[in-house]
């Protein structure tokens, strides 16, 4: 689903995608991680995915990953530890560059870029998580959502319907399943 999802609104042709796990060796993770990985292994060339095999968390933003397959709690976990790093940074930052009068003078000319960076770190900006596999387009929201995830979340769903994600994916699953017939 999140092959069809990229490649259909983001246009990339072979999204990379990795199943989160506690190490790159196939043998690693727990029995439910280990079926997954046989079962995107044995499955990749004929569903047409681009499965690199394990990752770990660390890999996530390495760019060379485009989606991370994971189950629901450990997705959740690593999600809110991401989210809670992106704060740590931010505020960290900001107390070194205001620490004292010179770094307040020598962080000027860096701001502009400093801005950028924290607006890639800010979790809000990117809005709810999209459901896949369900029959319409569904975008779930944090229970701690303040009004500016909110606005991106409502942004995001309307891109999901806009470029018609959920009848993409169910006219590429029809596409497969009748090649494999």
């Amino acid at each position: 689903m999140s092959s069809i999802y990229l490649k259909n609104t983001f246009g990339i042709e072979k999204p990379a995608i990795g199943l989160l796990n506690i190490g790159t060796e196939e043998t690693k993770g727990n029995e439910l991680v280990r079926e997954s990985y046989n079962l995107l292994k044995e499955k990749s060339e004929e569903l047409n995915i681009n499965f690199v095999g394990n990752v770990e968390g660390r890999d996530a933003f390495s760019g060379k990953i485009h989606a991370i397959v994971t189950d629901g709690f450990t997705g959740n976990v690593f999600l809110k530890t991401t989210e809670g790093l992106g704060k740590f940074v931010k505020r960290t930052l900001t107390e070194s560059l205001k620490k004292n009068l010179l770094s307040k003078i020598l962080a000027i000319p860096a701001l502009p870029a400093i801005k950028r960076f924290s607006k890639t770190m800010d979790y809000k900006s990117y809005g709810g998580a999209l459901f896949l596999g369900v029959k319409k387009p569904v975008v779930k929201a944090h229970g701690s959502s303040d009004a500016t995830l909110f606005e991106y979340t409502i942004i995001q769903a309307e891109k999901f319907v806009e470029n018609k994600a959920v009848e993409k994916m169910i006219e590429e699953f029809e596409k497969q399943r009748n090649a494999n017939k």
